[in-house]
């Protein structure tokens, strides 16, 4: 068949145990919460459907038996190809370039194989290489402050989960008070099943003035081992505790610091200042927790957003100033984001905007670190016939493939705030310009199976001609 293609526990402990404990514990949450705690708690507004409701037409040219359930949540309506392909990851411990190249062929049928008994699938499994996983974190020594709603903090533990959950890390959540019955206890609840160690604080400041406050919250509640405050937005995404970990003891956390990334577009720097970007994580010592404690009273005056206002006390009352961190991501890119993920580079400490400057699921984006660790994430396989796996994320052919020695990131993203190529050079150059006949396949959904496996779903839509599907298993030899 052609495919013709218009982290946790206490340290020392494995990361395979830290999969196994984080499922066995969901799964005792979720069977309780249907049983005990459904009722009480609002269910989430997103447009599902299953295939009752649905009418799924599936095109001549695909020859297997499909599951219609499974492709109403992916919300595809009309099935044109339908892929089926096992990766098979060998482990070793020697160095492994983020992105590999590869001379088999990826969606199509090596020669000398036989079609498959269902029609869909390409018989030969694809072996990848990938590095061990890193061990777990433990990240006791940092607490993390976020000022967000009961509800928006209920929507955001999963993808806590992956950077915070099982790491002896704390999360202390400024909240605006809760009217519901049960939303705090819920919350609590959920987040012990995922190993977040929680810790909630109702508040009716506004906004702005909460995101201020956790400053005394996280110098208040700190112990003799606290290292590091961080203040995050609740869309902030840390691809790795471990990565994390290793980059904070690069720094001198007995005097007073305060790290953090600055925007990729030089109009937003221009707009609120050389600042630690809020959602790419603004990193403060215990030190500077202290200064800035001190002076609480007079900058909690202050005019200014919750991020600007923490730079500009800085700037005002210490003599701190802002450490530069490029691995921490405010990521200010409008509308499609598919050429920072798709880069090859080593990836970034912090994913922010995921939800709302443009869309990248990045919990479903993590669900194979439970196979293969944190450092299999993003990891570029380039293969022999042009097509381009960039794990957790997509799979794209583009019009003109880019030389071996590229180092350019394709630059999707729409301009905002007046920006033009050049600002954002600083940051993510080299760039070079959108494929617009690229074909993109995107990662829709990912589940853990019961045989320890993970299968991902990519999806090329086309309301035209039918949407595309390619189905991924994953297993570990």
């Amino acid at each position: 068949m052609i495919f013709n293609a218009r982290d946790g526990s206490v340290p020392g402990v494995s990361w395979a145990w830290k999969k196994v404990l984080r499922f066995g514990v969901a799964f005792l949450f979720v069977m309780g919460f249907v049983v005990v705690l459904w009722p009480s708690v609002d269910p989430v507004k997103l447009p599902l459907e299953t295939a009752v409701n649905m009418t799924i037409t599936v095109g001549p040219d695909v020859p297997c038996e499909l599951d219609h359930d499974k492709l109403a949540a992916l919300k595809v309506l009309r099935v044109a190809q339908y892929t089926r392909r096992e990766i098979v990851l060998d482990m070793t411990d020697d160095p492994v370039p983020y992105t590999q190249w590869l001379d088999e062929p990826f969606l199509q049928v090596p020669k000398g194989t036989e079609g498959a008994a269902d029609g869909c699938s390409i018989p030969a499994p694809v072996s990848l290489r990938v590095p061990q996983p890193p061990k777990l974190a433990d990240a006791s020594h940092i607490d993390f402050g976020v000022a967000t709603s009961v509800e928006r903090l209920n929507e955001s533990l999963n993808a806590f989960a992956h950077w915070a959950g099982y790491s002896r890390t704390r999360i202390f959540a400024l909240i605006e008070p809760d009217e519901s019955e049960n939303g705090i206890r819920d919350v609590k609840a959920k987040a012990d099943s995922l190993g977040i160690n929680l810790h909630i604080t109702e508040s009716d400041d506004n906004y702005l003035n909460r995101y201020f406050a956790l400053i005394p919250l996280l110098k208040e509640n700190a112990r003799e081992s606290t290292q590091w405050g961080c203040i995050i937005d609740d869309d902030t995404f840390f691809l790795s505790m471990p990565r994390l970990v290793d980059a904070l003891a690069e720094y001198d956390h007995t005097t007073s610091m305060y790290i953090g990334g600055l925007s990729e577009s030089v109009p937003q720097i221009a707009a609120f200042g050389m600042i630690g970007f809020g959602g790419a994580g603004v990193f403060l010592s215990k030190p500077l927790l202290t200064e800035l404690t001190d002076v609480y009273d007079k900058c909690s005056t202050m005019d200014f957003t919750g991020d600007r206002r923490i730079a500009i006390c800085v700037y005002r009352y210490t003599k701190t100033r802002l450490t530069v961190d490029h691995r921490l991501r405010q990521l200010d890119l409008m509308h499609d984001a598919s050429g920072f993920f798709e880069s090859g580079r080593e990836p970034s400490l912090t994913v922010h905007h995921w939800r709302s400057w443009f869309l990248a699921d990045m919990p479903k984006l993590a669900v194979v670190a439970e196979l293969c660790g944190d450092s299999c994430l993003l990891r570029k396989f380039h293969f022999g016939d042009g097509w381009i796996l960039t794990n957790g994320f997509s799979v794209i052919k583009y019009h003109v493939d880019p030389d071996k020695d590229d180092l350019s990131m394709e630059q999707t993203w729409d301009s905002h705030n007046g920006a033009n190529d050049e600002s954002y050079l600083h940051e993510l150059g080299p760039l070079r310009r959108k494929d617009e006949d690229k074909k993109s396949f995107q990662l829709v959904d990912a589940v853990h199976e019961p045989n320890d496996r993970i299968t991902q779903w990519y999806v090329m839509r086309d309301e035209k001609n039918g949407d595309q599907i390619l189905e991924l298993s994953w297993r570990l030899r």
